[in-house]
């Protein structure tokens, strides 16, 4: 009985230790509310592995609209983002599409954004958090952080940067 006690008291104990010894995780996740496609091609000052690619135009920013991606383990963030992505009007590219030897789109206009770590808000190393970026069309992107726990609701709103985060 004695046993029991002691062991259900640690077990108390180490419960509120638990999320303070939680695992890394980082999300950082794209979306598009543009009418066109687009194809993002380099996300410089980010880390590699939150790159997306292609993003198909949504109506909201949900989870079946997002493209993700989630690193387990804590990231360094630059001073510097720039955001780099080609658009080719609402048809996108309809046929698949041709590739440079980078991988990236053949046709489609170039854009680039680029963004102060600093103004965003967003620290240099990030353990426990999500990142959302935005296109809005017209060479607008919204960045938001977020509390990886924090669920897609129309409350759930801890940072928003729009425009003009931007070079001119």
């Amino acid at each position: 009985m004695r046993n029991l006690i002691a062991y259900l008291f640690v077990i108390i104990s180490c419960a509120g230790c638990v999320s303070r010894w939680r695992l890394p995780e980082v999300g950082c996740e794209w979306f598009n509310l543009s009418a066109n496609e687009i194809w993002v091609t380099d996300a410089i000052g980010l880390p590699d592995e939150s790159f997306c690619g292609r993003l198909m135009p949504s109506q909201g920013e949900d989870q079946l609209s997002s493209t993700t991606s989630t690193i387990m383990e804590s990231v360094r963030i630059e001073d510097t983002i720039v955001i780099k992505w080609k658009e080719n009007g609402i048809n996108g590219w309809p046929h698949g599409v041709e590739t440079l030897p980078n991988g990236t789109p053949a046709t489609g206009v170039l854009h680039e954004a680029t963004f102060k770590r600093a103004d965003l808000g967003i620290p240099a190393k990030l353990s426990h958090a999500r990142v959302r970026f935005t296109y809005l069309g017209g060479d607008k992107w919204r960045v938001k952080l977020y509390d990886p726990e924090t669920l897609y609701e129309g409350t759930d709103r801890v940072k928003d940067f729009s425009p003009p985060y931007q070079k001119p």
